[in-house]
């Protein structure tokens, strides 16, 4: 074995017993579990890496960029940054009922739903991706990107359309190829991903680098910050299609109409929820670009990265669970299904806990650090980003179970009110208290409007989940 990505990567498939998942469907339940364990575990850790050298390259990539753009340009940066995250719903949730049928198929060691899935999928999301540029192309000239994130000055004002338009064509391209994660997902591969992610980042620092000693203008210095990872996502592709899993590579042929309607049945929902939570999590930035202006929204974007990275790194462990979830439903594996559950709620609720007190005294001092003194946050908007960080991540781990299971009506209405309170709440807050007000506003909109509400429901999923009737098919 090598220690190239490549050996790496070889060695963890074969501790996990990825290379013979068809072999392993036969194995005794506690072998099973055991190798569910190991992929979790794995794709655990893995992501913790890619976490650990992209917290490095925030640490590197914050203060080049703001000593080199300036607190006006670097705030676009995030705002726009923002604005493609929620776009994350663009795939129609097709991702997410991907990864899900998938990791059904294989719980019932079903390789031809599999590979129909996939390659219906692929068709579907390049067909999303084709439509959506055309529209992009077509209002771009019209849309006043200086008004809308509220810049001021010439400079920033020429910039901030080129730098938009590289930014939404690169999630284009990209659209159709996140397929690739999602069926990692599904077979519980996510360390593939992350392992291929770090390569992705140090190629995008190193690109950041080369534009600020070329003096390069922002759509220079964010496309090459920005395009690598893509890159990396198309060498995980070849991986995953001419390597690894060929029988799965996506074929014209064997797109079918059937397996395109069951993936919209499944997806829509998941679609509707995105949308709702880009809305309340994604729109904050936006609201501090708007209300108050783009200083505000660099503070805001750098104290909740600063904060959330915790709860991100935690999210990344649970969304090894969701597929894992789905696979041992369709197996029958309740009690794995039960002790796993548990087990990451402490895990998630104690990490996000220990991590938000430890900032809450050093926060300050970092954040000034990370952007050479520009971003001074109130203790306000910290605190505020502290204890949402700890209900995000609680929720986010019970939240995995009924993804997995497909319950997701529920979550879509108590998303879509919550949504609509966080917007209001943000922005009247942002009036009365300022940037601190906007963390606020989120945070009370969500426990009011979700978080209790799936607090009293859950007893009902804990109840289906005892009776063995948990599970993606009856709850499509």
């Amino acid at each position: 074995m090598t220690w190239e990505p490549a050996g790496l990567i070889g060695a963890i498939r074969r501790w996990t017993g990825s290379d013979d998942m068809a072999a392993s469907a036969g194995d005794l339940l506690d072998t099973q579990r055991r190798l569910r364990n190991r992929r979790s575990a794995a794709s655990t850790f893995a992501a913790m890496a890619a976490r650990g050298i992209l917290l490095i390259g925030t640490l590197i990539s914050i203060p080049l960029s703001i000593g080199y753009l300036g607190a006006e340009r670097f705030g676009i940066f995030m705002a726009l940054t923002s604005l493609t995250a929620m776009l994350v719903f663009a795939d129609l949730g097709l991702g997410n009922g991907l990864m899900t049928v998938v990791s059904d198929a294989n719980g019932r060691d079903d390789r031809e739903t599999a590979r129909r899935t996939v390659s219906s999928a692929f068709v579907m999301l390049s067909a999303v991706a084709a439509v959506a540029g055309v529209a992009f192309l077509l209002t771009f000239p019209i849309i006043d990107w200086s008004r809308i994130l509220n810049v001021s000055t010439t400079p920033a004002m020429t910039e901030v359309g080129p730098t938009a338009a590289v930014l939404i064509g690169l999630f284009l391209v990209g659209l159709p190829l996140g397929i690739v994660d999602r069926v990692r997902m599904a077979y519980q591969e996510g360390y593939q991903n992350s392992i291929i992610a770090i390569v992705g980042t140090v190629l995008g620092l190193c690109g950041l680098g080369f534009a600020i000693l070329l003096e390069a203008s922002l759509p220079v210095l964010v496309f090459a910050l920005s395009a690598p990872p893509v890159l990396a996502v198309g060498y995980n592709a070849l991986r995953l299609f001419r390597r690894d899993r060929p029988w799965l590579r996506p074929r014209w042929s064997m797109a079918s109409r059937r397996d395109a309607l069951r993936l919209a049945r499944v997806g829509f929902l998941f679609f509707v929820l995105q949308v709702a939570v880009a809305i309340a999590f994604q729109s904050d930035v936006l609201v501090a670009a708007a209300v108050i202006g783009p200083e505000a929204a660099a503070t805001y974007a750098v104290t909740l990265r600063v904060f959330m990275f915790a709860p991100s790194l935690l999210g990344l462990f649970l969304l090894t669970l969701w597929p894992a979830y789905t696979e041992a439903l369709a197996r029958k594996d309740v009690g794995w299904v039960k002790r796993t559950l548990r087990r990451s709620v402490v895990v998630a609720v104690g990490g996000a806990l220990v991590a938000s007190v430890a900032l809450l005294v050093t926060g300050s001092p970092l954040i000034r650090f990370l952007t050479g003194g520009q971003v001074n946050p109130p203790f306000a908007l910290m605190l505020g980003a502290a204890i949402w960080a700890v209900v995000n991540a609680c929720f986010n781990a019970v939240a995995m179970l009924m993804n997995a299971a497909s319950i997701v009506l529920f979550q879509v209405v108590t998303a879509v009110v919550m949504a609509l309170g966080s917007v209001v709440l943000s922005i009247v807050f942002a009036n009365w208290f300022g940037v601190s007000g906007i963390v606020w506003g989120t945070l009370v909109a969500y426990t009011v409007l979700a978080a209790i509400p799936v607090a009293l429901y859950f007893p009902s999923v804990l109840r289906r989940l005892n009776e063995g009737t948990l599970g993606i098919q009856p709850h499509v």
